[in-house]
């Protein structure tokens, strides 16, 4: 361990005794004398030791060295941030039920939620929620006839992070609702049998003080899989309204993170202070240090440093982090492919730059923090923010943003067509954004458009580049000169959910058919997905199309050799689809497949998810339903699940309710087959 020549020195254990002591209570500048200086925390080579005078010393500026770094000033007021007498409760002050309205009312950043407070027992944490029947909750009964045990099964693992909006909105509303908990297995059975995970403890030291690991309750493993959404105002949200979270180590250490997020250090710090007398663990004592810092109290900080240190905490980030605050040196991270909230809010306090590598761990909330960080080389931004948007963490006018804020060179502006062709990179995609936002020309702007839903259909992000362009689709007016970009502007506007500025198109298109060979071809290769959607009436709907369809889909461009598998993969999934929303499919389209191979490789759920899926929606239990769907589809989603599974989770999800989800899944599936 490398000693400053100017700190104290504690020999052997005794040392790291003391260090642990003054670290566990704060000790005060008080306590220590009147004041406290700064010094370097590890300076860069040791020198020897000379005897230290470790009396009560007058508070004076420490002067600095010729060549020394001035240490910089506080990020927050100077203040002691030794933890209080008694913990400073955090969590909302609980009214009586007779004043939940106005209780609610009063909590920042909430909007009151109405529901049957009679209906729920006032200590089951488990049963709160954000989201009642009027917000787009699944209703107080979601979890009624459903097994406890199955919901503690399946919640931890269902997917948190794909690039399915509608799975995301789906599980964010069953992780919100207000409703009560299901029931154990047997009378008596445990509430949970999931404990919680213990912290990070020092190798050559177990921690001191760390009360029991809580049960994890229902409350828990749903904090835990919207922390895993990246969806950190939905966390906020929950946590406010969860009773008793000023004594849940696994609630406050959530909440902890997601205030490091937001880099809210006004509300992070007072909440480490009040635990750290109680919990001596890794998590809590990096805080502290990290607070410390923020407060100027370099020397304490130093303390903790130390003694992490000796214990073999590894944390190379961390480390160069707190000596960029102390003014050690500039602040250089190398690698960070592992971020943790705690390192984000440091290196927004230390103004570091982040590696490249630190998007490379696809957390949603990562991304975000990544895409809105400002200072950043643009390409990583923009990747950070193409991610995030595509899971649904980043609202998608952020990224239209990043896509403007880039700057290009003339030359390239006057060739965009060929760059983004050429190079397919984050880039390139703000380059065609750039450009259709200026050109004037409709055709010419049409042509660009098309690029890039084209290039986004390659890359599988067609749904993204669908909303991005959203505005600038609505700008053109459907008419005859514009029937060849048709195919285009209909699929991306019913990926939006535009079915009213879709369905004009389509008219447009329908009208062309008459006359016009290619309008015609247009109609047919259109009709099945704008059907899918529900831009077509049942009086304009006949199975009979469903032959035209496939032979555009044959229908050679280009000289290009048609992929008759595909064509069949096509119709499999479309055929599929049609009959999950209620529409019938002729046995003779359906015979038509059975030219192709009589087996497939793809990858489906256990055949126990298909049978208590359907037992599930066939029985009304909503929740169950849920949850099995999104667990069945998995982390790929829609655009990757085999037909016959995307087909009974579309059915299930109709069987409680839940049409329009149902129908958007379809569509999602549908328009990145190419259909």
């Amino acid at each position: 361990m490398t000693v400053s020549p100017n700190k104290p020195k504690f020999p052997g254990r005794a040392g790291a005794l003391f260090l642990s002591l003054a670290l566990s209570v704060g000790l005060s500048a008080a306590a220590l004398g009147q004041g406290v200086t700064t010094q370097p925390l590890r300076p860069p080579a040791p020198g020897p030791i000379a005897p230290q005078n470790i009396a009560p010393q007058p508070l004076q500026p420490p002067a600095p060295a010729p060549e020394a770094v001035v240490p910089p000033k506080p990020l927050l007021p100077v203040q002691s941030l030794e933890p209080p007498t008694r913990p400073t409760s955090l969590a909302p002050t609980t009214a009586p039920k007779s004043e939940e309205g106005d209780a609610a009312k009063s909590r920042p950043g909430l909007l009151p939620v109405k529901f049957d407070v009679e209906a729920l027992d006032a200590t089951d944490r488990d049963s709160i929620g954000t989201l009642g029947d009027d917000e787009g909750g699944f209703g107080l009964e979601m979890w009624a006839g459903t097994r406890r045990s199955l919901v503690e099964t399946l919640l931890p693992s269902v997917p948190a992070q794909s690039s399915s909006r509608i799975m995301r909105g789906l599980l964010r509303r069953l992780l919100l609702s207000v409703a009560k908990a299901p029931l154990a297995n047997v009378p008596g059975e445990a509430a949970s049998t999931y404990k919680a995970s213990s912290d990070q403890a020092a190798p050559q030291k177990p921690p001191q003080n760390i009360p029991p690991s809580p049960q994890k309750g229902l409350i828990h493993l749903r904090i835990e899989r919207l922390a895993a959404m990246g969806d950190i105002g939905a966390v906020d949200a929950l946590l406010k309204v969860a009773p008793d979270r000023e004594n849940d180590q696994i609630l406050l250490r959530n909440e902890a993170d997601i205030l490091f997020y937001g880099n809210d250090y006004a509300r992070v710090c007072p909440l480490v202070a009040s635990q750290i007398r109680q919990v001596a663990t890794v998590y809590w004592r990096k805080a502290f240090i990290f607070c410390q810092a923020l407060a100027g109290e370099h020397e304490r900080a130093s303390l903790g440093v130390t003694l992490l240190e000796e214990q073999g905490e590894e944390d190379p980030v961390f480390y160069n982090l707190i000596d960029a605050l102390a003014g050690l040196e500039k602040p250089k991270i190398e690698s960070m492919g592992n971020p943790r909230p705690l390192h984000f809010a440091m290196a927004r306090a230390a103004k570091a730059k982040l590696p490249g590598d630190v998007i490379s761990s696809n957390h949603p909330a990562v991304l975000k923090t990544v895409a809105r960080t400002p200072g950043l080389h643009p390409e990583l931004r923009i990747d950070a923010a193409e991610r995030a948007e595509a899971m649904g963490a980043l609202e998608t006018r952020i990224l239209r943003d990043l896509y403007t804020s880039v700057t290009f060179s003339q030359e390239v502006l006057e060739n965009p067509l060929t760059t983004a062709e050429s190079e397919r990179s984050p880039l390139s995609r703000a380059l065609l954004y750039r450009k259709a936002l200026v050109e004037s020309i409709p055709t010419a702007k049409a042509g660009i458009v098309s690029q890039a839903l084209t290039l986004a259909r390659d890359g599988g992000r067609f749904q993204s580049t669908a909303r991005v362009y959203a505005d600038v689709l609505r700008e053109f007016k459907p008419s005859r000169d514009l029937v060849w970009f048709a195919a285009d502007v209909v699929r991306a506007l019913l990926a939006t959910g535009d079915l009213e500025t879709a369905a004009a198109w389509l008219d447009v298109v329908r009208t062309s058919a008459v006359f016009d060979e290619k309008s015609a071809m247009l109609r047919d290769e259109l009709f099945p997905l704008a059907r899918l959607a529900g831009a077509v009436s049942d009086d304009d709907w006949a199975p009979a199309v469903l032959g035209a369809w496939q032979n555009s889909q044959r229908r050679a461009e280009n000289g290009t050799v048609v992929n008759e598998d595909q064509v069949l993969a096509r119709s499999a999934l479309l055929y599929n689809l049609l009959e999950a929303l209620g529409d019938e499919v002729p046995d003779r389209q359906w015979e038509g497949l059975l030219s192709g191979p009589p087996q497939r490789t793809t990858v489906v759920p256990r055949p126990v998810f298909w049978r208590n899926l359907r037992n599930a929606a066939v029985q009304q239990r909503v929740g169950e339903t849920v949850l099995l769907a999104l667990t069945a589809l998995g982390q790929a989603g829609p655009t990757e699940a085999d037909p016959t599974l995307l087909r009974t989770v579309i059915e299930s999800l109709r069987g409680v309710g839940l049409g329009d989800e149902a129908r958007a899944l379809a569509i999602e599936a549908a328009v990145a087959a190419g259909i």
